[in-house]
C-alpha cells in the first residue's frame, strides 16, 4: 500500500503569513503569575536617624567654627569696644607727655591700656594660632607632649623672644637657626638643655598686641610654668612709620601686661627683663648709644628700665633681670662717660636684634638667674 500523500506545493502569499500558517495547531497559552522582588528601600527618608546625625554634625560644625571666628575675630556685628581710658590704678590721665621727644607735643601713640590684635599684618594671625598650640602644649602635628612635663620657664614677647625659636612671623628663618639651636641647648631637656622653656613671642609686636595675645589663648589655664619672663616694650619706643613714644607710655603698657599675668598666673614668678640695648643714632654704623645734646632712645630705655626695676621691688613676685651689660662695650674714641658706650656688631647686627653670640651670652645669664628662683630643682625630673 502506498501511503505516501501527494504533496502539493503551498500556495503562500507573503502579504498575509499569518492567515497563510493559520493551519499549524495554536500553542495552548499559559499565564504564569511571576511574585514581584521586594525591593530595598535605600531611600534616606526610611531611617530618620540619619536625616538627625547630619543635622546634628551641621549644627556642630557651625558652632565650633563660630567660636573660633570669635576667638580671632571676636563677635560679628558688635559695637566696637570703648577706649579704655583707666584700669585698676592705671590712668591714662597720669601719662605727663606721651612723645619721647621732649619738644614734641603732637604723636599718636597705641593706648597702652588697650588690647589690639595685629589681624592682617603678614602672617601675625597664623603666628598667633600657632602660639596657641605651643600654650596648649600641642605639637605642630597635633599630638600632646608627655602630660607630666611641665614648663620652667615661658618666654614672652617681641621679635627678640620669638628669635629663640629661630622664626619670624611663625616662620622658620635660616639665618636664625643658629639662635634656636643656641636655645635648645639652654632650655630643651631633651636635648641636653638645662631647663624645660616655651618661646611665645612675635616679630612686631608693642605692648598693647601681647596683651591681646595673653587674653586669647596664649596663656591657658593648662599652661603650667615656674617662670614667666617677659621682654616687650622696644617696638613702642620706635617702630617704621610710627610716631616714637615716651617712657612714660611705654612704662604703662608694660606694667598693663604684667598685671594680666599677675591676674592669670598668680602662683608663678614673674622675672621682667629689662629692655635690651638699642641704638637709632648709631644703628648699623658704630652702635653708638647716646649723644651730647639729644635724646636718643637708649635715653628713654634707661627711664624705662629704672622705672621696672623699682616697680619689680614692690612686689614680691617679681623679679628684675638686666641683661644690658651683655650687648654693651665702650670705645673711647666715641666720647666718655656714658657717650663711649656701644652695640658691638657681633652682638647686635643691627643694633636692636641680638645675634646668636649673643643669644648664647644671655642663655647663660637667664640660665643662671632661673637657678637662684628654683633653687637648682626641675620642675619635674627627666622623663
Amino acid at each position: 500500500m502506498n501511503t505516501s500523500m501527494n504533496m502539493k506545493p503551498l500556495d503562500i502569499d507573503m502579504e498575509d503569513e499569518q492567515e497563510t500558517l493559520s493551519f499549524l495547531p495554536e500553542a495552548p497559552v499559559v499565564h504564569i503569575r511571576v511574585p514581584k522582588r521586594k525591593q530595598k528601600l535605600r531611600c534616606c527618608s526610611c531611617r530618620p536617624w540619619i536625616y538627625k546625625s547630619i543635622l546634628f554634625m551641621i549644627i556642630f560644625t557651625a558652632v565650633l567654627s563660630f567660636k573660633s571666628y570669635v576667638a580671632i575675630y571676636g563677635y560679628p556685628f558688635q559695637h566696637k569696644e570703648e577706649a579704655v581710658t583707666k584700669w585698676r590704678d592705671l590712668h591714662l590721665d597720669d601719662i605727663g607727655h606721651w612723645c619721647m621727644q621732649p619738644n614734641v607735643t603732637t604723636c599718636e601713640c597705641a593706648n597702652p591700656l588697650q588690647p589690639m590684635h595685629r589681624h592682617g599684618h603678614k602672617t601675625w594671625t597664623e603666628a598667633h594660632m600657632q602660639n596657641e598650640k605651643l600654650a596648649r602644649n600641642i605639637e605642630q602635628d597635633g599630638m600632646k607632649k608627655s602630660p607630666f612635663r611641665e614648663m620652667d620657664v615661658v618666654f614672652l614677647g617681641d621679635s627678640i623672644t620669638e628669635g629663640w625659636r629661630g622664626t619670624s612671623f611663625g616662620k622658620a628663618v635660616e639665618k636664625k637657626e643658629e639662635i634656636a639651636i643656641v636655645f635648645d641647648q639652654n632650655f630643651d631637656m631633651d636635648k641636653g638643655g638645662e631647663y624645660d622653656g616655651l618661646v611665645l613671642g612675635i616679630a612686631g609686636d608693642k605692648c598693647q598686641n601681647l596683651l591681646w595675645r595673653i587674653q586669647h589663648g596664649e596663656m591657658p589655664k593648662k599652661l603650667k610654668a615656674k617662670v614667666f619672663w617677659l621682654l616687650i616694650g622696644t617696638n613702642d619706643f620706635l617702630k617704621e612709620g610710627l610716631d616714637q613714644c615716651s617712657e612714660e607710655v611705654v612704662f604703662m603698657g608694660i606694667q598693663r601686661i604684667v598685671e594680666e599675668m599677675m591676674i592669670q598666673k598668680p602662683d608663678a614668678t614673674i622675672v621682667i627683663n629689662g629692655l635690651l640695648p638699642r641704638s637709632d643714632i648709631g644703628r648699623g654704623n658704630d652702635g653708638r648709644l647716646y649723644e651730647i645734646g639729644t635724646k636718643t632712645v637708649m635715653n628713654a630705655i634707661d627711664a624705662v628700665n629704672i622705672q621696672l626695676e623699682e616697680y619689680c621691688d614692690e612686689h614680691d613676685e617679681l623679679e628684675y633681670f638686666d641683661a644690658s651689660k651683655i650687648f654693651i662695650s665702650t670705645d673711647s674714641n666715641l666720647g666718655k662717660g656714658k657717650y663711649a658706650k656701644f652695640i658691638p656688631k657681633d652682638f647686635m647686627n643691627d643694633s636692636l636684634h641680638p645675634t646668636a653670640r649673643a643669644y648664647s651670652y644671655w642663655a647663660k645669664a637667664i640660665t643662671e638667674k632661673l637657678e637662684t628662683i628654683i633653687n637648682g630643682k626641675l620642675t619635674i625630673d627627666r622623663l
